[in-house]
């Protein structure tokens, strides 16, 4: 997201400086002249001459409302849940902006193509150039082979403003965490750049067939708008990066540039300005405090900081929280660094939790911040001006252009190269090119649905005939990773799993849609075959597990005489494999067989919590927790490396790990 392409500020003057540096002037806009087509509309607009979409300090200080929550969001998430709404409030300002400067060229006859991707490089590329650039050196001194190969390609997607669909298609239940993807947040400059690829043809061709330009953009917004609540409700994963379930936010800004040219603005009642304003600002502290990740997004939830920051835009500059709050010097300072600032917080804060696995504490993550803000202005100040506006401005485009495509073939190459395995010592090289293989283990696609749209499972009663008392094992992934340590132990085994969908009964997650109805249909299956036992385990760190009250009241009354859940498994900061390297690295090249060094540190208080609720409410209680740790700190492996690792990423257990719980536990 590109939380930068705004007017630049021009002092006090009565013609303020745009968007890529031209004079905007006090010019004469009629109604008519936008394809109203309404005469009412064009007297309206003869009544409010010389109304243009001028540079406001209160828009930029707007941007700061957008991008501190997005900084605050990610580095201290507990601290404003709601913080990720910053970047829809960032797609709304650039609508309005963008839209305003491309309506007030069509007017004037001054509209060219040309020159208006001239001014999106001069914009965009200056500050992007920069940060990738050195994500790219960073990820080569810091990065293991692996790492610096799915570096590189959202590098390069960056680079081409496609990182969004680079993203999408990456989503996936075992696709590496957030924290460990530094490009991650180049998704949203992906939706703007794409917006403005389609915007100003799709906005000329309407002022060339003399269409009316308000009922385009409706039009255009309405059907973004109901694709959005479609794909957000029947729980498509993907549509989070889709740029068709964000254009509506954009043209909601169009919407108001529209309007703002057309004099129908602002209304003229101070005391109405002023409730909008309020009503504004209301809904985004409302959206900033009650949203929060796990709830589905964007959707209808969306259109709540959308509506505020449309508020506040249209309420004008004289409303109170647009001239008081909004247009204060610190806020306009901070708006003006807006978009180096999204474009530094993200992989500063990234390469921090890679580099710095034990210790990710808040003075870190605070330390991190306050140097995104620095490189923020110093991007600002002596890279982006200069090139948008110094002496290098003539011939900037053309450097940038190659620069940034320069910038993304050396990503793409060291992609297509493997993140140059060289560069790490043989003796790690095995364990740091090792890959696990869940298929087979995890039995995927038949009897653990991977696939958050599948919902049918397949045979999953092991042998089918009728032999041995039957154990069923029911859950998410963190269930699906015992079972190649259950199945040679258990005799007959079924085996009903499903990703992000833990055992709760009557109980809806906003991450699987369909949770609820699978986990109707496996207690159905479990009725029918009564089995003996029935082992119940889940990512339980992400889920309301006191809520297993009901899945254990049914099993109980349907008569299963034993019922175990497992516990938590520890968890790391990243993958293990990348623990060991990078405790090696700074130890010596030792491979400890234990280690506290980058574990999550709230598994030990939630094993001791679920114990006494599992036990107070009749069922056994195992936990892999104190099977893996004591107090020299948690198993990482049994003996040869990479071959007998417990985990294979952060929390997902190998067969020898399972094979090693069960044991240890006396499963099932």
């Amino acid at each position: 997201m590109s939380p930068g392409v705004r007017c630049r500020e021009a002092g006090g003057r009565s013609g303020s400086r745009g968007e890529a540096g031209e004079t905007m002037t006090s010019q004469d806009v009629t109604a008519s002249s936008f394809g109203t087509g309404s005469a009412a509309a064009t007297a309206r607009a003869g009544a409010a001459a010389h109304v243009h979409v001028g540079y406001r300090a209160d828009v930029d200080g707007l941007r700061a409302v957008a991008i501190l929550p997005v900084v605050c969001f990610h580095a201290f998430p507990a601290a404003m849940p709601g913080g990720f709404v910053g970047v829809d409030i960032f797609f709304v300002i650039s609508g309005y902006l963008i839209s305003g400067i491309l309506l007030g060229n069509l007017a004037r006859g001054t509209f060219s193509l040309p020159d208006f991707y001239a001014r999106r490089v001069r914009r965009i590329f200056p500050a992007l150039a920069t940060v990738l650039s050195s994500s790219y050196l960073a990820g080569g001194l810091l990065l293991y082979p692996d790492e610096f190969k799915q570096l590189c390609k959202h590098i390069a997607a960056g680079a081409a403003f496609i990182a969004n669909f680079a993203l999408r298609r990456e989503v996936g239940y075992f696709d590496a965490a957030a924290e460990t993807k530094p490009m991650l947040h180049l998704w949203s400059l992906g939706v703007e750049e794409q917006f403005y690829i389609v915007w100003p043809l799709l906005l000329w061709l309407g002022w060339r067939l003399r269409l009316n330009l308000r009922m385009v953009i409706l039009g255009v917004g309405a059907v973004s708008l109901a694709w959005n609540l479609w794909a957000v409700g029947a729980d498509d994963p993907k549509a989070f990066f889709s740029p068709l379930v964000r254009v509506w936010e954009l043209a909601a800004g169009a919407l108001l540039a529209h309007a703002a040219a057309t004099g129908t603005g602002s209304p003229e009642r101070p005391a109405l300005r002023d409730a909008m304003s309020i009503a504004g600002a209301a809904l985004l502290v409302g959206a900033l405090a009650l949203l929060d990740r796990e709830m589905p997004f964007p959707g209808w939830r969306a259109m709540v900081p959308v509506s505020g920051a449309c508020l506040l835009i249209a309420a004008g500059p004289g409303a109170i929280v647009n001239r008081t709050v909004l247009a204060h010097p610190a806020m306009v300072w901070v708006g003006l660094i807006s978009y180096p600032l999204y474009l530094w917080h993200w992989p500063l804060l990234s390469f921090a939790h890679i580099a710095i696995l034990d210790g990710w504490e808040p003075a870190v993550r605070m330390a991190a911040v306050v140097l995104a803000v620095l490189l923020a202005w110093l991007t600002y100040r002596f890279v982006e001006t200069p090139l948008r506006f110094g002496r290098w401005r003539k011939h900037s485009v053309a450097v940038l252009a190659v620069g940034l495509a320069g910038i993304g073939g050396a990503a793409f190459a060291t992609n297509q190269l493997d993140g140059f395995p060289g560069r790490v010592p043989a003796d790690t090289g095995g364990l740091a090119a090792w890959r696990y293989e869940t298929g087979p283990a995890y039995r995927s696609g038949s009897c653990f649905l991977e696939d958050l749209n599948a919902h049918v499972f397949g045979d999953c009663v092991d042998p089918p005939s009728a032999g041995p008392r039957l154990v069923a094992l029911w859950g998410d992934s963190h269930a699906a990773h015992l079972y190649a340590g259950l199945a040679p132990v258990a005799g007959r085994m079924a085996q009903y799993t499903a990703s992000g969908c833990p055992p709760l009964l009557a109980t809806d997650f906003s991450y699987r849609a369909n949770c609820r109805a699978i986990n109707e249909a496996v207690f159905d299956r479990l009725t029918r075959l009564r089995p003996h036992t029935v082992v119940l385990a889940a990512n339980w760190r992400d889920h309301d597990w006191r809520r297993l009250d009901a899945t254990l009241t049914a099993l109980k009354r349907a008569g299963v005489a034993r019922i175990v859940v497992v516990g938590p498994v520890p968890q790391w900061q990243i993958a293990l494999p990348k623990v060991l390297l990078r405790y090696a690295a700074r130890s010596g090249g030792q491979y400890p067989d234990r280690l506290t060094y980058g574990l999550q540190s709230d598994i030990a208080r939630l094993d001791r919590t679920m114990r006494a609720f599992v036990e107070a409410n009749g069922a056994v209680y195992a936990s892999p927790y104190r099977a893996l740790c004591d107090e020299r700190g948690c198993l990482t492996h049994l003996g040869a490396v990479p071959d007998t690792l417990i985990t294979f990423d952060p929390a997902h257990l190998t067969a020898v790990g399972a094979a090693h719980v069960v044991r240890a536990l006396g499963l099932p």
